[in-house]
């Protein structure tokens, strides 16, 4: 529970996206036909020529046991074609390439790793989102590690969806068992809103704690990563569908600044 990799669609201080995904598919494995010793199939199916589509013939990267090939390399150069047998396309309008090398290349099961830009509909990274909500790479390699609120509202939601602890049982929180029960007869909103709150309450508890002894093992908690209070905490039934809940909290740093939190959970009518 102490990753700092940002969980965050929106920036709570801009209220904008985090982090458009490029789309980038890094390092994938692909193989040799072993019929004409050219075409390219991605190795976890190799029915596919490409795993999705290609956006950008001047992205594309090919390394041969770790070396990068060229397109004109003498030996493996190799050309991207149309791919008109590839049908199952997740929208009309996608359209699939294949790697091709300009000459027979026989090698024995060698490591061919490609790298390309797709659409979002096939991006791995994203998982089709759209933005990066799990963690956001560096330029440099490794990931950029969030601080202040964005942090805040990190440890906010991993007190409220946290629901098992070997460890530590009491620093749970039960809504993750509310999910399927049914809304009314098993479950309210009220009980939703009561455990959200509880939750935030306990990890205000702990930061305060922590606050106490943070000075002697690196420095003062930063006053943008602690909660002050809890302004509120909502849990509705999203009218069009008696089955879903919204949840809805704002909590305070000792900065006076909000920070907001949400997600939707799924329930039984």
């Amino acid at each position: 529970m102490s990753f700092d990799y940002n969980v965050l669609v929106i920036d709570p201080n801009t209220q904008q996206p985090i982090g458009a995904c490029d789309h980038e598919q890094s390092f994938e494995r692909y193989v040799v036909d072993f019929n004409d010793f050219r075409t390219l199939h991605y190795a976890q199916n190799t029915a596919l020529n490409t795993r999705a589509p290609i956006n950008g013939f001047d992205m594309v990267r090919i390394w041969i046991r770790g070396e990068e090939i060229q397109p004109d390399d003498p030996t493996y150069g190799w050309s991207i074609l149309l791919d008109p047998n590839r049908i199952d396309a997740y929208q009309t309008t996608d359209v699939f390439y294949k790697i091709v090398f300009n000459k027979a290349v026989r090698l024995v099961i060698p490591l061919i790793e490609v790298s390309y830009l797709t659409t979002q509909g096939y991006c791995l990274k994203c998982s089709g989102l759209g933005v990066l909500n799990d963690f956001k790479p560096e330029v440099g390699g490794g990931f950029l590690r969030i601080t202040q609120q964005a942090k805040l509202a990190q440890k906010g939601l991993k007190w409220i969806l946290t629901s098992r602890c070997a460890f530590y049982p009491s620093f749970v929180c039960p809504l993750k068992s509310y999910v399927g029960k049914k809304l009314g007869i098993q479950l309210t909103d009220t009980d939703i809103q009561t455990s959200v709150t509880a939750a935030l309450n306990q990890m205000q508890n702990v930061q305060q704690a922590q606050a106490t002894v943070q000075t002697t093992f690196g420095g003062n908690m930063d006053p943008l990563e602690m909660m002050k209070d809890i302004q509120f905490v909502t849990a509705e039934i999203d009218p069009n569908n008696p089955t879903s809940v919204q949840v809805q909290a704002v909590i305070s740093t000792f900065n006076g600044t909000s920070v907001p939190l949400s997600f939707q959970m799924m329930v039984n009518n």
